[in-house]
Order: structure tokens, then sequence, then C-alpha cells
């Protein structure tokens, strides 16, 4: 089990979350009026003294840390090590510039490392199986990247070129590790995985690791269309914001007609699931709500059969 000394508390506690931001996550950060919001999170604002507040979740604070914990589901341990051993990433631009705009940088994959064995060892942790796994790998969803060895997982358009990016941190010690997105990031075309011949089913999760745990659930692959949705927004309870990938999706496969949505067993996924459930209704689709009967995802569910 990993430990953090004092020092290293105290080091990560001094650190706000515009800072952090400006430093770190510089990709993620956009102005929205006199306050920032993230591009992940629209409704996660950012005040210039670094205060923060997530109006979706009703949650917020000031410190990066709190953000890693309550924001990116980090345990107390892995979100310390996570800042004081990460280095910023450099920029050129003065602090007053380096946060972007709202004009779509350009997206590059990261580099790919020799090799996929961390991946695959935490993949494994996660009781991934290695049928996915390396079935994912075989056809370019999956690898490992060169620089912080995470792992990469890659969302493609109709046409077969790379749109998107997730990235999950591999470091075997970390309960809840990093998570983000690759700058450029296009959400209409998150991790999926189509089927290998014509299906009308598709199966939706919230994250590209749940994707792969119902996939281990199911012991298949390539039978029906797996996608991620990078997350969910609800506003309020009578109200969902349909997410991008998922309207995209559908618009490439018209072949669907039938969506089960996996989403995460917590008030956001519950709302969700029932919301975008009737909105699809509307529109023709059959639909199954299958949220996890405990644990807050498919991975946490899957970690415990």
């Amino acid at each position: 089990m990993a430990r953090v000394t004092k020092e290293q508390i105290e080091h990560a506690k001094q650190l706000d979350l515009l800072t952090y931001m400006r430093l770190y996550e510089p990709h993620e950060l956009v102005r929205k009026g006199n306050d920032y919001c993230t591009r992940e999170h629209d409704s996660l604002t950012i005040s210039e003294n670094g205060l923060w507040h997530w109006f979706s979740r009703g949650i917020g604070g000031q410190t990066a840390l709190q953000y890693l914990i309550k924001v990116k589901e980090m345990d107390f341990v892995d979100a310390v090590l996570h800042l004081c051993c990460n280095k910023p990433i450099q920029q050129s631009q003065s602090p007053q510039t380096k946060e972007v705009d709202n004009k779509k940088q350009k997206f590059i994959l990261p580099e790919a490392y020799k090799n996929n064995d961390r991946v695959i060892e935490y993949l494994r942790m996660r009781k991934i199986s290695d049928f996915i796994i390396n079935y994912c790998i075989e056809n370019k969803l999956l690898y490992e990247s060169a620089d912080y060895h995470n792992a990469v997982f890659v969302g493609y358009d109709k046409e077969g070129i790379a749109q998107y990016a997730a990235l999950r941190g591999t470091w075997k010690h970390m309960a809840n590790s990093f998570k983000g997105e690759v700058a450029g990031s296009d959400k209409r075309f998150c991790f999926s995985v189509s089927a290998i011949e014509r299906s009308d089913k598709l199966i939706v999760t919230e994250s590209a690791i749940d994707a792969l745990s119902v996939a281990t659930i199911r012991k298949k692959i390539g039978d029906v269309h797996y996608l991620s949705v990078g997350g969910v927004y609800v506003p309020n309870k009578l109200k969902v914001t349909m997410p991008k990938a998922l309207e995209q999706y559908l618009k490439d496969y018209k072949e669907i007609k039938n969506i089960e949505l996996c989403l995460d067993n917590d008030e956001v996924g519950d709302s969700a699931s029932g919301l975008i459930g009737n909105k699809l209704l509307d529109e023709g689709y059959k639909t199954a709500s299958h949220i996890p009967k405990y644990k807050k995802d498919y991975n946490e569910y899957l970690l415990r059969e």
C-alpha cells in the first residue's frame, strides 16, 4: 500500500485548481465570461481566485487536491502522489496566455510505447479478460503511451480516422487512477467497439473501462456495438443533455434499433438513464436500462464478482 508523508500532503494542499489546470491540463481550460470551465465538464466553473463549483453535481472547493478527489474520483493518497510526482506540461506562453480559447486544438494521439505490458497488467488487475484486451489492442482501439504509460482508448469516426482518445493511468498502486482526454479530442467520437457483422444492438456505458467490463461479463465482443460516452450531464432532474457520442453513433449506424443503457449506479447515472431512455423511446428505439445492482459502475461490479 502506497503512503504519503506530511510534507507531501502539505505540498499537495498548496495548489489551487486554476493554477493546477494552467500547469497540468491547459488544454482542458476554457474561458467562460469572467471565469473558466473545463472542456470535459462545462458546468464546472473555476474562478480567478481558484474557487470552483461543479453545478450539475452540487460540489465544489478550492484546491486541486479536492478537485482530483471529488471530480476525478481519485482516492486521497493517489491524488497527493499525482500532485507531487507529475511534472507540469511545458508551455512557451506566459502564464496569462496559457488557457485555451474555444477554438478546437489539433488532435494528436500520444506516441505509443514499445509494448503494452503495463496496460495489460492494469486491465487484468481490473479483471478485464485477456480476450477482450487483445481484441482491442489488435484492432488499434487500445495501446500504452510512451510518456506516462497511460492506457489510451482510441475513438474513430466512420471513415476509420482517430478523432478521440481517453486516458487512464496504469500505476498499479492507484485504487482510482488518473483519468483524462487527449487535447483536441472530439466528443462525438468517443471510444467504441463496433460489431464485426451487422447488428441492431448497442450497449452504452459512461467510460471505456466500463464498456470492456460489460464485454467481459458477457464474454463477447464484436457481436454487438459498444459505446462509451465519456460521462453524462444532467443539469436538473427533468432535463438531460444527450451525449454527443450517442447522437453521432446513431447517425453513423442506422441499423441500430435496440439500445441498452449501462450507466453508473449514482444519482446522475440513474437520472440520465431514465431521461435518455425516454428520449430514445420517443425517437423509435427499443431501450433497456441495466444499472449495476451494487457498486458504482460496471468495473466495480466486475471486481466484486
